[in-house]
């Protein structure tokens, strides 16, 4: 599951561009917008970094232009805030929130473990396994809507990601010909 399939150099341009930067580990697109563009990126959970392997918990990344503003609106309008309190209220959610956390949990260290071919180090195995998608340690802390949108999108398995979905919908495709 490493991240070890050729991205294809169109694929990389249109990555750079909606990432606004570098990154600083590997990735692939996992899920593309209806027009073919990359939607959700998923990184590498581990990167080397002066000779020292260093855990990257936020793998996944919300790029399309279109799913990101929708996203940061409905931050704008509290939910974060009220996502939080619901992890720390209602029990089904959140139960059902950790589910989700832990299966991203496995799939970062499967990842890692391919990608180091080794024993994970100690430090990265606690980064990566007690950390939520957002890198959040406090599992009512949400942090990031776009983060938990990417997972849904990827992996499924999110209920505050499949919320967001359910309020903006899926990408309509038509960011490029609204940037135009």
């Amino acid at each position: 599951m490493a991240n070890t399939t050729k991205i294809t150099e169109q694929d990389l341009q249109k990555s750079l561009e909606l990432l606004g930067r570098e990154p600083r580990t590997p990735f692939m697109v996992k899920t593309r917008c209806p027009d073919g563009s990359p939607q959700v990126l998923l990184a590498d959970p581990v990167f080397k970094e002066d000779e020292i392997w260093k855990p990257f918990p936020t793998f996944l990344w919300l790029v399309c232009p279109e799913l990101k503003l929708k996203a940061a609106h409905l931050e704008q309008d509290g939910l974060i805030r009220i996502f939080s309190a619901r992890l720390q209220e209602e029990q089904g959610f959140r139960e059902e929130f950790i589910d989700g956390q832990k299966a991203i949990s496995e799939i970062r260290m499967n990842m890692a473990r391919e990608i180091l071919g080794a024993e994970i180090p100690q430090h990265i195995q606690m980064i990566l396994t007690r950390t939520t998608i957002a890198g959040s340690m406090d599992i009512s802390g949400v942090k990031c809507l776009h983060a938990h949108l990417a997972q849904e999108l990827a992996f499924g398995n999110n209920p505050i990601g499949k919320e967001i979905l359910a309020r903006v919908g899926n990408c309509s495709g038509e960011h490029e010909r609204k940037q135009s």
